[in-house]
């Protein structure tokens, strides 16, 4: 896994990116699974996007709910399916 930790932007936007990887991911040639979170200048709460799922609402109020994996697991699900669609590759996260 690789992050950029939180990026601010010109215009007050903040940004984070994590690409994960895997060895048998690569030796298939499938990108990365990208995660974005992101919270920008004129919104009300931040959001997480993934490659091909769209933005999803990250409406956390303190650490806990912060840290809570079912939404980052769909994304990451979503993109790992869509990424490997069409492929006979076999591999799995670790």
């Amino acid at each position: 896994m690789t992050g950029t930790g939180p990026q601010c932007s010109a215009d007050g936007s903040i940004e984070a990116v994590w690409a994960l990887s895997w060895p048998e991911q690569r030796a298939t040639g499938i990108d990365p699974i990208v995660i974005r979170a992101f919270y920008g200048a004129g919104f009300h709460h931040p959001h997480l996007r993934g490659g091909t799922v769209g933005d999803w609402p990250l409406n956390a109020f303190d650490e806990e709910q912060a840290a809570a994996l079912p939404t980052l697991r769909a994304i990451a699900s979503a993109d790992l399916h869509t990424c490997s669609s069409g492929t006979t590759a076999s591999f799995r996260p670790p």
